[in-house]
């Protein structure tokens, strides 16, 4: 990939843009995006845990309390950096991994990465909903179907449940996306998120964000388990090719 060509550096969007909102005349900044030998990523930072009895998830209100930008070399590398930055707790080794899935669109999408997590040796559980739908479908890995094991949901006292196997640390990363009907009030979803959340696990509430960190896990252990390196240390400076 060539150097970052000087009629990149040095282009100021921000100003570009208010200039465009306010009317003002504004002419073209050659800016080229793909000559960068890396990719940032930014992360919001949430104080949920400081806010207590809060919901643990993301709508259209302003709920961050900060960000943080990081470099990668790809995509993958760039999120996880970003995401460990934010505060984000990641667990790189085989652990437990819930699912807990509203929209139907958010089951469907999570299928083709289950044999991923299956190939990582995660052990994925899922509340019975979620479960029901994986399992009708039946994705396999090496020629097995993957197995789910079901848990009963935050708000009764049946044994297993999310609450005792996120307490327990059989589950160390939960996914739950929320559906419509399940924000702002006290559904098994949201003691499901709190509970998450206070318990130190890894809370994913964004499909496309938890689709991602999938992805990144994996590639991560795939470089490694081929002997490469998967992090890499840049600076700022070294980053843009400056001095």
């Amino acid at each position: 990939m060539p150097s970052l060509r000087p009629a990149s550096h040095d282009v100021n969007f921000i100003e570009l843009a208010t200039r465009v909102m306010l009317g003002q005349e504004v002419k073209s900044v050659p800016v080229h995006v793909y000559d960068f030998d890396f990719v940032a990523c930014k992360a919001a930072m949430f104080s949920f845990l400081r806010l207590s009895g809060s919901d643990p998830h993301v709508g259209v209100e302003m709920q961050s309390t900060g960000e943080v930008a990081c470099f990668g070399h790809d995509a993958h590398e760039a999120f996880l950096k970003a995401a460990i930055s934010s505060g984000c707790k990641i667990f790189f080794e085989p652990c437990g991994l819930l699912l807990s899935l509203g929209p139907q669109d958010d089951k469907q999408m999570i299928l083709p990465y289950l044999p991923m997590l299956a190939e990582m040796k995660y052990k994925i559980f899922a509340t019975s909903g979620t479960a029901s739908f994986i399992e009708e479908r039946k994705p396999c890995f090496a020629g097995q179907p993957i197995p789910i094991s079901v848990l009963h949901n935050a708000v009764t006292e049946k044994k297993p449940n999310v609450v005792s196997a996120i307490k327990e640390k059989q589950v160390r990363i939960v996914i739950c996306t929320p559906s419509s009907r399940d924000s702002a009030a006290a559904t098994a979803g949201y003691f499901l998120r709190r509970n998450a959340l206070e318990s130190g696990a890894t809370l994913v509430v964004n499909m496309r964000q938890a689709l991602l960190l999938i992805d990144a896990l994996y590639q991560k252990w795939n470089v490694e388990r081929l002997g490469g390196e998967f992090w890499t240390i840049d600076s700022w400076h070294e980053c843009h090719n400056i001095g």
